[in-house]
């Protein structure tokens, strides 16, 4: 697997859905965009987390699994392990603030450089909770709005950039668990994310199971949470990098040209 699409895997955002035998009515009486206000309110904040999950990916390119360990600690410190055998990191990634650190201890390959080489500017604590929670709900430039519901979901799809976009979001929870993209005249579907086996801890909700689906990028990706703890304390030294004494160091900017980005 690409590091950048690893990366970018683990950026990624947004749910799924329970199938119910529930049939979906029309609601006239709450408008989409009063649905997206309560959608959009503030997510809970998160002052540290640590989880393992196994990361799924289905492809064009092949069928890859991989353990993924993952630590953060506000306001911008994330620490990812890929697992190998024995149980060992494989991969080590080491984000603070826009400093990038990916080192590999079976070469001793140490890699330096700026998320901003990844992509735009991002705070790893909302991609950390728009990952669970879902995105925001951006109705702006749409038409043709349509909101159904049934016991237990709203349902709301819209024209918007040429496509038909729809959200299900829990009543409960106010959580967006299925988000589409799908052709306006054949409904095939573009992309589409899901959350579900949502779990109580304390005062929050969160999936153990989030999926995303990429027609243009042709792949699907599941990531399976086995333990996820919120606010743990964690200390400082687990945001710290032991190198050996002698390792090789390159460039991410470089790293990234030898595979083709």
């Amino acid at each position: 697997m690409k590091p950048k699409s690893c990366l970018l895997a683990l950026m990624l955002c947004c749910l799924p859905l329970l199938s119910g035998c529930n049939r979906y009515y029309l609601n006239n009486s709450l408008a989409p965009a009063m649905l997206a206000d309560k959608i959009n309110q503030p997510l809970p904040g998160l002052s540290s987390l640590s989880g393992v999950v196994k990361i799924q990916i289905q492809s064009s390119a092949g069928n890859y699994q991989l353990v993924q360990k993952l630590y953060y600690r506000q306001p911008d410190k994330l620490r990812l392990e890929i697992i190998g055998i024995f149980g060992l990191p494989a991969i080590l990634v080491l984000i603070e603030g826009d400093d990038f650190r990916l080192f590999v201890p079976i070469k001793n390959i140490l890699i330096k450089g700026k998320t901003s080489e990844l992509g735009p500017a991002f705070s790893i604590n909302d991609l950390l909770t728009g990952f669970l929670y879902g995105s925001r709900l951006d109705l702006k430039g749409g038409s043709d709005f349509k909101l159904e519901e049934n016991d237990r979901y709203y349902r709301l799809s819209w024209l918007a950039q040429g496509y038909r976009q729809q959200a299900t979001v829990d009543k409960k929870t106010s959580i967006i668990v299925r988000q589409e993209i799908l052709e306006t005249k054949t409904n095939e579907v573009v992309r589409e994310v899901h959350r579900e086996r949502f779990t109580e801890v304390g005062n929050r909700y969160y999936p153990r199971l989030i999926s995303l689906y990429d027609r243009e990028m042709k792949q699907k990706i599941t990531f399976l949470f086995s333990s996820l703890a919120f606010d743990p304390a964690l200390a400082e030294d687990r945001f710290q990098l032991k190198l050996p004494a002698h390792y090789e160091e390159k460039s991410l900017s470089d790293f990234m040209k030898d595979y083709g980005y």
